[in-house]
């Protein structure tokens, strides 16, 4: 029995009243973008550790929202990427999944040593993100992710186990008519795409579209061929 419910074109998963338009002055490190807004240059949280190179450069359009941290008052909502808006903060990824969830599940299951978002009944469910898109080509990941390649073994042993396993991903880029790892920043995440396949773990991904201050489901996507 499969763990998702479907949802139709439009459907809305989040939305933010109050955006702030800003600029990409430079990414000091990981989680901090220095912005400028309204003549103001301003620390900015930005809660997605991708490398995201075609989205934070200087110059690039952001929308930020007021979200008062340790070391910042503001946190990247939205980034410019060509023609469309990317939805970028991972903090929000896992109750948009729970809305494709039937209900029932558990979130946050431990499994040896690995955590995995969602178990529903006999399915154990990992989400996964992403922004790059090249030629209509959903790409994951752009930087190497070894915690990614992990949870992909995890989901083949829990099959060994009697279980079914599934990846969820979440895609904020409506360009984006299919999927493919991205081979090229981490091939050994994409052997570990391919062998999963084979052993039987099952990936879902849906695409989002974001439109003024709302991300909506767009469609879905099936992998590259």
């Amino acid at each position: 029995m499969t763990p998702f419910i479907d949802r139709n074109p439009g459907f809305s998963v989040i939305h933010f009243p109050e955006l702030i338009d800003a600029r990409v002055i430079s990414r000091p490190n990981r989680f901090l973008v220095m912005a400028s807004a309204d003549g103001k240059e301003i620390p900015v949280h930005i809660h997605d550790p991708g490398r995201l190179e075609e989205l934070i450069y200087p110059g690039n359009s952001i929308k930020i929202r007021k979200a008062p941290g340790k070391k910042t008052m503001y946190s990247v909502t939205f980034c410019r990427n060509n023609n469309v808006w990317t939805f970028n903060d991972s903090r929000f990824h896992s109750s948009i999944a729970a809305l494709f969830m039937k209900e029932g599940y558990k979130k946050e299951v431990t499994v040896g040593d690995s955590r995995i978002d969602f178990q529903y009944e006999r399915s154990f469910i990992e989400v996964k993100s992403a922004t790059l898109v090249q030629d209509e080509v959903a790409l994951f990941p752009d930087a190497p992710t070894i915690r990614g390649k992990k949870h992909l073994e995890t989901l083949m042993h829990l099959i060994d186990e009697g279980y079914s396993s599934y990846v969820l991903f979440l895609i904020f880029n409506e360009n984006a008519r299919c999927f493919k790892p991205n081979e090229s920043r981490d091939p050994a995440f994409s052997g570990a795409y391919y062998r999963a396949i084979d052993h039987g773990v099952k990936f879902r991904f849906l695409v989002f579209s974001s439109i003024r201050g709302s991300v909506n489901f767009s469609h879905m996507v099936e992998e590259c061929h």
